[in-house]
């Protein structure tokens, strides 16, 4: 390990806690928790969805008007028009921002879904809706789902706690049962509770 201290000289680090202190310090420059990337990501996918909604609007809106210039439509059609085209493109933004905010939601820590895809093909859209932050009616499909199709989400992970004698931690709660284990999944699990005893 004297290489390693050496190269940790190298770079200006006498010590271990040098490094935490350093890594502290610089890792929030780089790095961005997956909410916050996910929130960006939403922004400019929601961004881009209305810069292309506006692009078409303004170009069915200009037909429009060419039809009312060469005297194809009356003044109230094409105000009518007008008005249909504005609200078709509202609802298609309106729509967008909940599909990725359904998406994000699925995919987050909260429900866990592998593919946001596949948990939508298995709801009711018509019952959820989009309150500020807040969605109604999506927990109420969300818990029957996660009973009767648990393979569409992801699997808690075991709660690590506490640490052993040898710094290493231990798991909290029941005994796993070895009988249904491998030499190998054996070997892992002493080798990160080595105060564990196989009875």
């Amino acid at each position: 390990m004297d290489w390693l201290k050496e190269l940790l000289k190298n770079a200006g680090i006498e010590n271990i806690e040098d490094l935490e202190t350093k890594i502290a310090k610089e890792l929030p420059k780089y790095y961005k928790p997956a909410n916050v990337f996910n929130e960006v990501n939403e922004k400019l996918k929601n961004a881009n969805t209305e810069i292309e909604t506006l692009k078409t609007t303004n170009a069915n809106i200009q037909t429009e008007y060419e039809n009312y210039k060469k005297g194809s439509i009356t003044q109230e059609e094409y105000e009518k028009k007008v008005q249909e085209i504005q609200n078709e493109a509202d609802e298609q933004v309106k729509q967008a921002k909940f599909d990725s905010r359904l998406d994000m939601k699925l995919t987050s820590r909260e429900i866990g879904a592998k593919d946001a895809k596949e948990i939508r093909a298995n709801l009711d859209l018509s019952k959820i809706s989009l309150d500020g932050e807040n969605f109604i009616g999506l927990m109420e499909q969300i818990t029957p789902l996660k009973e009767n199709k648990d393979y569409l989400f992801n699997k808690e992970e075991t709660i690590i706690i506490g640490s052993g004698e040898s710094g290493r931690q231990k798991v909290d709660g029941d005994k796993p049962d070895f009988s249904k284990m491998s030499y190998d999944e054996i070997a892992k699990y002493l080798e990160q509770n080595p105060d564990a005893e196989i009875e």
